[in-house]
């Protein structure tokens, strides 16, 4: 059945990033169907493949950033925040488990826009093919573009199972938006074994390494590539894999943790820590203003460090903060975690007033000021982190304590807090439960960088740490998100995320 819902799919315009080569990629939703004669006509050059390409980064960019859809999914769920209902009445219900009602806001069960995402990715994977080899400058040019292109399927169908479970799994582009067609919701199972095949295809066509600073973190190479695989690997509790997975991306990525002195500026972004980032940097001119979105943009942060937001939408959770950094923690441990707070130098450069009412997160906080000593109109040029060294660590860290080998695991999780300036785990009788461990590093370690949600529901202990959330929820499936029923219409072949059936 051809309708809205499957046009808005295929309507990711190629033309929208024609000029995205050379500039910013904020312009980009110029979403317009197109036919098959637009694309035959189109794909001829490389320049035509590298536009096509740099299209759908963009366009990745925007879903991520759109609505602080990145951190509503992965941060927000997981507690990390105790929400000024006053100020943000749409994102406050989330935290507390509440997908539906009337303040949640359609968006947030919306996928159209990855797939507008997908149809550019598959135009790309159907059409780079064909241009000819004498066309690319390089001839391995053209096999960088497709395995770039096979990520970032891989990327956006990974992510979206992690937030929807099963969803239409879509592998051709609709090349005549006329007989464009419905599909149903495929299992999880099956999408991610396509994501894996996916990295697969991509990881032939990539090295490690850039020979391009200017595209470090921010392009897929093969080490991104192989830190999808991992997490896919650890998601599907495939823990071998995992780990054999993790080595190869520590070992031979050509990545370096930072010192603790320098961390700021892993936010920053492109730095050898970095595996996989979203560019926002003011320098070239992928920075935005938080007055751009009402002052939403940035709602973790406000006075002192940005001026012109007073009021703090997000302030951090006190409940949660304590959890990780505990003075006593008895929940798990016998006798209990004593933890010496200061000490952990992410708690004393990244948070500020963090055990009040009105902490603040300071990862994002990088802010550029055009107008010069008026402060009035402030960029933030921080890259969002989306895979970096410390997560190969630390999830092969978790792989490894599945695996039995107890003694490989606790080095790499002392590797970062090394580098925290924590002490050492040592494994004594009486020493905290390893895996527990791993989880709470892990949270200490991406507070607020889209992570820690998956996590929790990776490792089952969604309610240890966002206690709004029941067993019983997270159980039966509570944790994924509904699909929006505007979706629905005229077509007969989508199903609701079975929780959420007849609630909304």
């Amino acid at each position: 059945m051809k309708n809205r819902y499957i046009k808005r799919w295929a309507g990711a315009a190629l033309v929208a990033c024609l000029s995205l080569a050379g500039s910013s990629c904020k312009k980009i939703l110029d979403l317009q169907p197109h036919t098959s004669t637009f694309t035959e006509a189109y794909f001829k050059t490389q320049q035509d493949a590298r536009t096509a390409l740099a299209g759908a980064y963009a366009l990745l960019r925007n879903n991520l950033i759109s609505n602080n859809s990145w951190h509503i999914y992965g941060d927000v769920t997981a507690g990390e925040f105790d929400i000024n209902r006053g100020l943000d009445a749409f994102t406050y219900p989330i935290t507390y488990g509440e997908f539906v009602g009337l303040n949640v806001q359609s968006f947030n069960w919306n996928w159209s826009g990855y797939y507008q995402l997908l149809q550019q990715i598959n135009l790309i994977i159907n059409k780079v093919p064909g241009i000819p080899v004498a066309s690319f400058e390089d001839p391995a040019e053209k096999a960088r573009i497709l395995s770039e292109a096979y990520f970032l399927r891989a990327f956006t169908y990974f992510y979206m199972s992690r937030i929807w479970g099963d969803v239409p799994l879509k592998l051709e582009p609709d090349l005549d938006i006329s007989q464009a067609k419905n599909i149903p919701r495929s299992p999880a199972a099956t999408v991610l074994a396509q994501c894996l095949a996916d990295c697969n295809q991509a990881e032939q066509g990539l090295v490690f390494g850039y020979a391009n600073s200017d595209e470090m973190a921010v392009r897929a190479n093969k080490g991104t590539v192989l830190a999808l695989k991992a997490h896919i690997q650890a998601w599907t509790y495939d823990y071998a894999a995992c780990e054999k997975t993790t080595d190869s991306v520590i070992h031979y990525g050509q990545y370096d943790l930072l010192d603790s002195s320098d961390y700021k500026k892993v936010f920053i972004g492109k730095t050898v820590e970095g595996i996989f980032e979203i560019n926002l940097n003011y320098s070239q001119n992928e920075a935005f203003s938080p007055r751009a979105n009402n002052g939403y943009s940035l709602p973790t942060i406000s006075t002192p460090f940005l001026p012109t937001q007073p009021n703090l939408n997000w302030p951090i959770s006190q409940i949660y903060i304590k959890i990780l950094y505990p003075d006593h923690d008895t929940t798990y441990y016998t006798p209990p975690e004593t933890f010496d707070t200061l000490k952990d130098v992410r708690y004393r450069t990244f948070y500020y007033h963090a055990t009040t009412s009105s902490g603040q997160t300071l990862k994002y906080s990088n802010f550029i000021f055009p107008d010069g000593a008026a402060k009035q109109d402030p960029r933030l040029s921080n890259n969002m982190n989306i895979f970096r060294l410390p997560d190969m660590y630390l999830l092969r860290a978790e792989a490894l304590d599945s695996l039995g080998n107890r003694a490989e695991a606790i080095n790499m999780l002392n590797v970062i807090k090394a580098r925290a300036g924590l002490l050492p785990y040592v494994d004594t009788p009486n020493a905290p439960e390893l895996k527990h461990t791993i989880v709470k590093e892990r949270l200490r370690e991406f507070f607020y960088e889209g992570q820690s949600f998956y996590d929790l529901v990776r490792t089952h202990t969604v309610s240890d740490f966002n206690t709004n959330f029941s067993d019983g929820q997270v159980q039966a499936g509570g944790w994924m998100w509904p699909v929006d029923p505007a979706l629905f219409k005229d077509d007969f072949t989508l199903t609701q995320t079975p929780y959420w059936s007849g609630k909304l």
